[in-house]
């Protein structure tokens, strides 16, 4: 009896299985074999609908990160315009870098950079700069994008740990079709 592939899709060893099942249910000899995969077969539905929901939240919550990043992208640009053009020194306080360059950064970084440098200097501005109402929407922005950021790698270890499970599942399957194949033999 030939292993399936751990890299084979679920629905591969669905069919596998449901081969097996079918031939032993309509063999009288081997009919008492057949009980095993159809407990594989109930597993099997569930190991899919929790791979596929993971999945589905890694692909959600990775599409709210990319809305996120930019968001916060073009509220600093926005922000470095209008210190540009108001007040170079806060421009010059603010970024370390070019704008453009800190946007084309890691998102976690420029979120950090953006709470630890842009919304401190931000808020020493007197209250009627132009550049004031920025301090606020930098901030909200850079929080939601962490946050968006931490559910993403919450949602990818979710899908490694259902990865898991569906991996010790297919090696029991293989486990099973082996035992099988040597009991008929």
């Amino acid at each position: 009896m030939r292993r399936i592939a751990a890299r084979r899709s679920l629905m591969h060893f669905l069919e596998e299985i449901e081969y097996s099942e079918a031939a032993l249910s309509a063999d009288p000899d081997a009919a008492f074999l057949a009980l095993p995969f159809q407990n594989a077969l109930t597993e099997w539905e569930t190991h899919f609908k929790s791979e596929r929901t993971a999945r589905r939240a890694v692909v959600r919550t990775s599409a709210i990160v990319g809305v996120r990043n930019e968001r916060i992208d073009v509220t600093t640009i926005q922000f470095a315009a209008v210190a540009r053009s108001t007040s170079p020194d806060v421009l010059d306080r603010c970024f370390t870098m070019a704008p453009g360059k800190l946007v084309r950064a890691n998102l976690r970084k420029q979120c950090e950079t953006t709470k630890i440098v842009i919304v401190p200097e931000i808020g020493k501005l007197a209250a009627d700069h132009p550049c004031k109402a920025f301090g606020a929407r930098l901030d909200a922005c850079a929080t939601s994008a962490v946050t968006a950021l931490d559910d993403r790698a919450q949602a990818m270890g979710s899908c490694q740990s259902a990865a898991n499970d569906v991996l010790e599942w297919r090696e029991g399957v293989n486990a099973l079709r082996t035992t099988t194949y040597a009991e008929l033999t």
